[in-house]
């Protein structure tokens, strides 16, 4: 996919600092090459063979240019164990539960939509018209 999505942990409408070690963890069995804080871009290689280049920073993990396929779990994952947002370029905010959505800025409350944190479900929003 071409898009560039964004995963943000919402708190008290403001974004909120990524526990890094959590994004490690989840990274780690598909890790190619990482700096150590992980901040320098991490390369990931999925069981399929595909490539995917991943930015991290206190307060978001991005990713541009991912494949279809077992990526989509990784990131699946991630959404999941961080309690984070799925902020896409040219798509509606995705949040996990219902309940996530009090956590959002007013301006992406409204418009957000709820999508389960699952490999085919995020694939399937992602990639949707």
């Amino acid at each position: 996919m071409s898009r560039t999505v964004f995963l943000v942990r919402f708190r008290d409408g403001e974004p909120g600092p990524l526990p890094l070690e959590v994004v490690r963890e989840v990274l780690a069995p598909y890790v190619v090459a990482a700096g150590e804080d992980l901040r320098d871009g991490v390369l990931i290689r999925t069981a399929d063979g595909c490539e995917v280049d991943v930015d991290v920073d206190d307060l978001c993990v991005a990713v541009s240019r991912f494949p279809r396929g077992p990526f989509s779990e990784v990131l699946a994952r991630l959404v999941d164990r961080l309690g984070a947002t799925v902020i896409p370029t040219d798509r509606p905010v995705a949040i996990r539960e219902e309940g996530d959505r009090a956590h959002l800025s007013a301006d992406l409350r409204d418009g957000a939509v709820v999508v389960a944190p699952t490999g085919p479900s995020l694939e399937a929003f992602l990639s949707g018209p």
